[in-house]
């Protein structure tokens, strides 16, 4: 393939340079506000507008990509729709918001401005701004940037400047971990080298994930992992810091989006963390870029596009476009977690795992409920900290209670909050109080249920069998749990397990206004994202 003369590439630079300072300065601004005064008819005024511009100028053609956004529309719409109720908030407002959301991603198939309000509602009234949503949303905030410089400048800002900035918006989500992980040592490939990758695994099955397994299993399964720590290592970061040099040929791109896609299945295998967003926006995009007519995006490749992409790549790792999280850890063998049991009327006891607390899956799935107890926590979610030297001390202290006391009361930070709790616990009563009364928690009829979009945080086993609201519940008990995953002998020790917290549920009242805590039960603002 023949590199087209460098003129051409000008033309696409600076159009490149215009589409991301209109998401970065006008379009990630407005959806933010629109989120947040959450108000649909000034949403929809913001999207109808455009419609005069249009009177005057061609509206941009996007080609064989138009397919690719719709199926990003199709995609989130899927996951908002399908997401349930939070009972404690009127349930008949989250209908219609549901309904209206179906309808705007209608319209933004057909109207590409129409995706602002349509971002206004999944965004700011169905809690959509999640870590795992981040990138094919920053992508179709893309594709609507290139949607308004286009209508500005014409044939100038093409299809294929739109492909360039979608690639660099997905890449860029892998090329800022490889940055972080390259930075958390003394070298580059500290990481890589020192990281001891089977650790998360083993932190993940303490955490609540692939329970299912025997411990002598899983003790076995990380026997065996530990010993491609070194290359899986080198093998990730080198996948993530592939988008520096994907877009010098077609095909290197294609690989990189692939690469990312598995490098997402087997972090889910590993952890029970799930991208299942971005897997299929991954394989989505690398299939609509093999299906693309060749010589019509030939600019979009070769070594001057690969200089426009690093470019951006470098501005979004500096957080100055968008700001994909860093991702960058130690992984350590000890765990501290919140849990949540019920006790339902029959006796039962079950667990309550964060798949049944949807749409808050993600939260319950984490590290929320530290705020319940005085403990020193050293680590965040599945025991990863940001500190090597303290990964090599809980490895040392193998266990041992009086090291790892040690270690609390020197690292650790105690994040109790009795405001926290007070609202937390009031959002629990309410919750399982109308649940008890009757209260429909999922928009999908029962034969349909299956057809809800699946959660990120797949934490669903544990301990007692999890309660799926087969009967009322009469106590919500939570617990503070330490686990530590000994290297030496492939144990699994549970050293601390007490009751912080124990909610009596009372029989149910006729007035069932709304909390304030309703928010509280979400760690995350609602519109928490960075541009």
């Amino acid at each position: 393939m023949a590199t087209p003369p460098l003129p051409a590439y000008v033309d696409v630079g600076v159009s490149v340079a215009a589409v991301v300072v209109c998401y970065r300065f006008a379009v990630s601004p407005a959806v933010r506000a629109l989120a947040r005064r959450r108000s649909i008819l000034l949403a929809v005024i913001a999207g109808v507008t455009p419609i005069v511009l249009a009177v005057f100028r061609p509206l941009p053609e996007p080609g064989p990509l138009r397919w690719f956004v719709i199926f990003l529309i199709a995609l989130l719409t899927w996951q908002g729709a399908t997401s349930d109720y939070d009972v404690t908030e009127p349930v008949e407002a989250q209908r219609l918001d549901k309904r209206l959301l179906l309808l705007l991603a209608a319209a933004s198939c057909l109207w590409p401005a129409a995706l602002l309000p349509w971002m206004a509602v999944y965004c700011g009234r169905l809690r959509g701004w999640k870590h795992h949503a981040m990138m094919p949303l920053r992508l179709l905030k893309a594709y609507l940037a290139w949607f308004f410089v286009a209508m500005s400048l014409g044939a100038s800002c093409s299809a294929t400047v739109l492909l360039l900035v979608l690639g660099c918006v997905s890449l860029s989500h892998y090329v800022k971990p490889a940055w972080s992980k390259a930075r958390l040592g003394p070298y580059p490939w500290s990481w890589a080298w020192h990281n001891r990758t089977h650790y998360l695994m083993a932190s993940a099955y303490s955490w609540g994930w692939a329970r299912f397994l025997p411990t002598d299993t899983a003790s076995r399964v990380l026997r065996r992992a530990r010993t491609l720590d070194r290359p899986v290592n080198f093998l990730a970061m080198a996948v993530e810091a592939a988008g520096l040099i994907a877009f010098l040929d077609r095909r290197l791109l294609i690989a990189a989006l692939l690469a990312t896609a598995l490098f997402n299945v087997i972090v889910a295998i590993a952890s029970g963390i799930l991208f299942w967003e971005n897997i299929c926006t991954s394989i989505a995009l690398g299939i609509a870029i093999m299906l693309l007519p060749g010589a019509e995006y030939d600019t979009a490749f070769g070594w001057p596009a690969a200089l426009i992409a690093l470019a951006v790549l470098l501005l979004s790792t500096a957080d100055l476009l968008w700001q994909p999280w860093h991702l960058g850890w130690w992984d350590s063998p000890f765990t501290a977690r919140v849990h949540w049991q019920v006790e339902t009327v029959s006796g039962a006891r079950l667990g309550l795992y964060n798949d049944f607390m949807c749409p808050y899956e993600r939260e319950y799935g984490r590290v929320l409920g530290y705020f319940l107890t005085d403990e020193p926590v050293l680590h965040g979610h599945l025991g990863i900290v940001w500190d090597r030297e303290l990964r090599d001390l809980l490895v040392q202290a193998d266990g041992d209670r009086g090291q790892l006391h040690t270690l609390k009361q020197t690292y650790g930070h105690v994040q109790a909050d009795k405001q926290q709790a007070r609202e937390h616990i009031a959002f629990l009563t309410e919750m399982f109080t109308r649940l008890n009364a009757g209260a429909r928690k999922s928009p999908l009829p029962q034969p349909l249920r299956h057809l809800k979009a699946p959660g990120g945080q797949l934490y669903r086993w544990g301990d007692l069998p999890p309660y799926r609201g087969e009967e009322p519940v009469r106590r919500i008990t939570i617990r503070y749990e330490e686990r530590c995953y000994r290297p030496a002998t492939g144990d699994f020790v549970q050293l601390t397990n007490r009751t912080v917290q124990e909610i009596d549920l009372l029989a149910p009242s006729a007035d069932h206004g709304s909390t304030p805590c309703a928010k509280s039960s979400s760690t995350a603002a609602r519109t928490s994202e960075s541009c």
